[in-house]
């Protein structure tokens, strides 16, 4: 192959070059002294599909872009191969994320400042090819490459983000003190750094709470998020400065006036067994005029052992509350009642109270309460009684739900059920019934799109992330307009019929007697890991304090859809959930 300056034997070469994958380096070179032509593309991919690259690839590589603080295009006689941003300049990013080199940071950060943010592809292929050398870098090594200027070091610190190393760590902590907590981003600056700061290093975070002190209280809180994160886990702990300044960032950004920055602390302080989170807590829960999203959380992050969550969910179960905070208060008795060295006032004060709301419960209000009594024997002694005197419908004793809580109750209880439930057909045939009677109803109604993307926010985002609109708690529902109409029915009436196993509920009991829930069960010899279906956050648990662990066969998804959405508004979902995007 030649390289003719008027590029006649280009296309050829091109090609040789492509299928030459040890092509002679002189060759390489000389298609390098055009460096934007298709003849360089090839000799770069060439360079970038060996397993390493020459020892002269610094050189190479300093051609083609230039050195640093160069600007504009031309070539000089020190970098003969100048090229502008652009094609070239992606392939050098290619193999310098598959072979990094110690030169390889700063030149990085060269390219980074000469490239156009307009060329998207471009600054995302070099920022992911500096990651690649943060990964492997020092402290010191990346200390020097931000040492440059101001922005070389925000860039650094960005890309350390995403770098779960010590050295990051390390980095990101230095970076903070040099900016003493300035800039958009230090929260999350520190969340990671103190996530993958060594248990012997902590102490280093105590010289920075003066300084963060002045950072703005979103800032603020995004540490403390990140320190309550490291705090949760098995056999880590803070300082004692560090954790009392957490703790107090936390439990005043519980009343935050912003429902958002709310909601992050009391989920940030779920987790945490601290006496000093249950008072603003409370007030959350039983704040009328707070969000209902934030009461919800705010009840679920109470200690569940303590008494004073008991008399917070019996105050909610009993009052005119929202269905769903209302149902959340039932979840939390029905899973206190399970608890071991309850007195008996307790359990019946927690039973009398899930008795008589179903006076005015809606119909998956009382789905609720009545998983709740059927948790314990006594409860589910009292639940049974409710169907016998005409209280409660039977038909709430053959939901699936309950007959399972009812499986772990004395053979007498069960046989009492049976008799009140002899006439009813069983569960599964009833809810086939009931999505035969939904499909064939379909065409009765006129769905509405835009009233489906309502019931969607209040019903399901909460959970399910659809369009980048909701949660990720449960599966994303992107691509469900691909199924069909009868799949899609059962999915909402019957969710325990076809469960994402990474998403099905596991509940583990400690040694301590207490009992913890989650999704996406992960295990290693040492500990267990567990997503909470509440927050998204994760549960990690010591192995050697777990006593069992037992897979549920139901959904965490609530089968109540039959009843909580009327006719109407279950078709106006369908047609939001089933129709193209625009």
């Amino acid at each position: 192959g030649r390289t003719e300056a008027d590029g006649t034997s280009a296309l050829p070469l091109f090609f040789a070059l492509e299928q030459l994958q040890r092509a002679d380096d002189a060759l390489i070179r000389r298609a390098l002294t055009r460096p934007d032509s298709a003849v360089a593309h090839a000799a770069l991919r060439v360079l970038v599909s060996r397993d390493a690259l020459p020892a002269d690839a610094e050189e190479l590589f300093t051609g083609i872009v230039g050195p640093a603080g160069a600007t504009g295009a031309g070539a000089t006689a020190a970098t003969p191969y100048r090229s502008l941003p652009g094609h070239s300049w992606r392939i050098v990013a290619d193999a310098l994320a598959r072979h990094p080199q110690a030169w390889g940071g700063p030149l990085l950060l060269t390219m980074l400042a000469k490239a156009p943010e307009t060329d998207t592809e471009l600054v995302y292929a070099l920022r992911l090819a500096l990651k690649h050398h943060a990964l492997i870098a020092t402290a010191a090594t990346l200390n020097d490459w931000a040492a440059a200027n101001s922005v070389a070091a925000d860039r650094v610190a960005d890309v350390c983000v995403a770098v779960a190393t010590p050295a990051a760590a390390e980095f990101l902590l230095a970076h903070l003190d040099r900016t003493r907590f300035a800039g958009g981003r230090v929260g999350e600056f520190a969340r990671q750094a103190v996530l993958q700061l060594p248990t012997d290093r902590l102490e280093g975070i105590e010289p920075l709470l003066p300084a963060l002190q002045r950072a703005p209280a979103s800032q603020q809180l995004a540490f403390a998020e990140g320190l309550a994160t490291l705090a949760a886990k098995p056999n880590r702990s803070l300082p004692p400065r560090v954790a009392t300044w957490m703790q107090q960032a936390l439990t005043t950004a519980v009343t935050e006036s912003d429902p958002a920055k709310s909601l992050r602390a009391i989920n940030a302080l779920k987790p945490l067994t601290i006496t000093a989170k249950i008072a603003p807590l409370r007030r959350v829960a039983l704040d009328g005029k707070a969000r209902e999203a934030n009461r919800i959380a705010a009840l679920r992050a109470l200690p569940p052992t303590v008494d004073e969550t008991e008399s917070v969910a019996i105050e909610l179960v009993t009052s005119t509350a929202p269905n769903g905070l209302r149902r959340a208060a039932a979840d939390v008795l029905g899973l206190a009642m399970t608890n071991a060295g309850r007195t008996e006032a307790s359990d019946r004060a927690a039973r009398t109270a899930l008795s008589e709301a179903f006076t005015t419960a809606s119909a998956d209000l009382a789905l609720g309460l009545a998983i709740a009594l059927a948790k314990s024997d006594a409860g589910a002694a009292d639940l049974i009684a409710l169907a016998a005197r005409g209280r409660v419908r039977p038909a709430l004793l053959r939901h699936r739900h309950v007959v399972l809580a009812l499986e772990q109750r004395p053979v007498s209880l069960r046989d009492r059920a049976a008799v009140l439930t002899q006439a009813l057909p069983p569960e599964d045939a009833r809810i086939d019934a009931l999505i035969a009677q939904r499909l064939g109803a379909a065409g009765g109604f006129k769905a509405d799109r835009a009233r489906g993307a309502i019931v969607f926010a209040t019903h399901c985002a909460a959970c399910h992330r659809f369009r980048d609109t909701g949660g990720n708690i449960g599966p994303s529902l992107d691509g469900i307009s691909s199924r069909s109409q009868q799949r899609l029915v059962e999915d909402i009436l019957d969710p325990s019929r076809n469960i994402d196993p990474a998403f099905r509920l596991t509940s583990v009991v400690m040694k301590s007697g207490e009992t913890k829930g989650g999704l996406n069960l992960r295990e290693s010899p040492q500990r267990i890991q567990l997503t909470d279906p509440a927050t998204g956050q994760e549960i990690e648990l010591a192995r050697v304090a777990v006593e069992s662990i037992t897979p549920s066969p139901l959904s965490p998804m609530p089968a109540a859809f039959e009843t909580a959405l009327p006719e109407q508004e279950f078709f106006d979902l369908l047609e939001f959930l089933r129709s193209p995007e625009k």
